[in-house]
């Protein structure tokens, strides 16, 4: 794992450099959907500051799911969305690696839900996550919100 440094400001961000000199920013947004069932809805980002290409780098992953598992220590009660960047079209990879992740740290205390959504007269699929502790919430409760919100925002285009 590397060091990282968290900086508070407008919202938390996390950052590393790694072994191979690119430098990872990792932050969390909150999101406000004046909804009290996402009150605490959190937005995940994170990403290699150059854009520079990928190295196989174990202590990436592990550094990134720290960051997200301390996060959650201190947060406990939250919801945290990723949805996949889609710019460069590759965001069926980055569902892949993000549940890759999600698996190798699996615990009983979090669940995960995916949804793909379609925006009509897009080709475009995006790729969203929902990761949450089953303390607070119930799977259901989560999948139904969350298609209530896909359901009004389809609305709106």
């Amino acid at each position: 794992m590397y060091q990282y440094i968290s900086e508070e400001g407008l919202y938390p961000l996390f950052y590393f450099t790694t072994k191979h000199g690119l430098q990872y920013f990792v932050s969390f947004q909150k999101m406000n959907f004046e909804n009290a069932f996402f009150n605490k809805l959190y937005s995940i980002d994170f990403y290699e500051a150059n854009n520079q290409k990928f190295f196989n780098d174990p202590s990436i992953e592990i550094t990134i799911t720290s960051i997200i598992n301390q996060y959650f220590k201190d947060n406990p009660d939250i919801i945290l969305n990723y949805v996949c960047d889609s710019v460069d079209f590759k965001q069926d990879f980055r569902q892949k690696l993000f549940d890759k992740w999600y698996h190798n740290i699996k615990s009983d205390e979090f669940s995960k839900v995916n949804f793909q959504y379609h925006i009509p007269n897009e080709k475009m699929i995006y790729h969203l996550s929902f990761i949450f502790k089953t303390d607070f919430y119930k799977m259901d409760n989560i999948i139904d919100e969350v298609n209530l919100k896909l359901e009004a925002f389809t609305s709106y285009k």
